[in-house]
Formats: C-alpha cells, sequence, structure tokens
C-alpha cells in the first residue's frame, strides 16, 4: 500500500507535495466525492473586504495589486464594486 507508483495518478501527486501519511488521510476523509480546489486561497468576498480595508488605509492601488497578485485594473474593478 505504500507504494505509491501503484495508485491512481492523482494521488501520486499529491503525496509528493504533502506527503505518503497526509495522502492517506486525504483518501480516507474525501475518498468517492468529487473535490475541487480554487486557484486562489482566499474567499472572493472576504479577499475583496481585506483590499478595501487597505485601501481605506492609504495602501496604493499597486501594492494591493502585488501584494493580492492581481493588476491593478483588477484591484480598481474590486475597490468600484458595491460591498455585498
Amino acid at each position: 500500500m505504500d507504494e505509491i507508483e501503484n495508485w491512481y495518478a492523482v494521488y501520486q501527486k499529491l503525496a509528493r507535495v504533502v506527503g505518503v501519511e497526509a495522502t492517506k488521510k486525504m483518501c480516507a476523509y474525501f475518498g468517492g466525492s468529487q473535490t475541487t480546489f480554487p486557484r486562489r486561497l482566499l474567499d472572493r468576498k472576504k479577499e475583496a473586504a481585506t483590499i478595501r480595508q487597505a485601501c481605506n488605509q492609504g495602501v496604493s492601488v499597486v501594492t494591493l495589486a502585488h501584494d493580492h497578485n492581481y493588476s491593478s485594473r483588477t484591484i480598481r474593478r474590486i475597490l468600484a464594486k458595491p460591498e455585498a
């Protein structure tokens, strides 16, 4: 069971990233379900609130773009949307 070359490809990749034991735990917990991982870690609404708060405290659009891995245009678009 520890010979990961006999595992499904997705589990082999996961084991290389998080380790064999963590992969076994994830398989036991999530096995049989379809799980997707968003590309971004932060929830959009919460990240937008964080961006607005930082902007209100004087952080520049350029700095926010760099810190959040967005373009300046995207930061301006986030700031222009009404708060939810």
